[in-house]
């Protein structure tokens, strides 16, 4: 499946494609680029800590709760934080963030993101997705364009190649968000 880009706002989980309204989308779930500092102190994770405090707090729980068998820790990168939200946009009106650690450190712009934590945690959300109970909505994620490319200092072209090749053969549905001003 081709991985489509649709303007929009991410945040609003695009139910409609805005260039085709006859074009259903149903995003239900949404994911994005985090460090592992849980602050969500900027770019879309700051957007989405402010709208969606529960996605905020995922994050934060995120560290104290996650040991192996043996009671290690686990580090965050290449793993996520999941929270179930609630919007008027939504199917059911229920629907998910995913907070993916993808950087060790706070992004300055310069290349933070590590990319196979990067792939390792997108592959993460899609075997979550695919094991969600949804019911009858099918699974479909949203992700911000140029997700780990501006704090994160990512290249898009790599970035968008790893999206394509976890999604492609996937029955999870996944559409690129670009942020529409208008």
């Amino acid at each position: 499946m081709k991985i489509e880009t649709i303007e929009g706002n991410l945040l609003d989980f695009p139910p409609y494609c805005k260039n085709d309204p006859d074009k259903y989308i149903g995003i239900n779930a949404i994911a994005h680029s985090c460090n592992c500092r849980m602050i969500m102190g900027g770019g879309i994770a700051k957007q989405i800590k402010n709208r969606y405090p529960q996605a905020y707090q995922a994050d934060v729980n995120y560290i104290s709760n996650e040991y192996d068998d043996n009671g290690q820790y686990i580090h965050p990168l290449g793993n996520f934080s999941k929270a179930e939200v609630n919007s008027k946009f939504l199917p059911n009106e229920s629907g998910w963030i995913y907070n993916m650690y993808t950087q060790a450190g706070i992004g300055d712009g310069s290349r933070q993101v590590h990319y196979e934590k990067f792939w390792q945690a997108l592959t993460n959300v899609k075997e979550d997705l695919k094991s969600t109970e949804l019911g009858n909505i099918h699974p479909t994620l949203g992700l911000p364009h140029g997700v780990s490319c501006g704090l994160a200092g990512g290249n898009w072209g790599i970035i968008k190649a790893m999206i394509e090749d976890v999604f492609s053969d996937s029955s999870v549905r996944c559409y690129i968000v670009k942020f529409d001003l208008i």
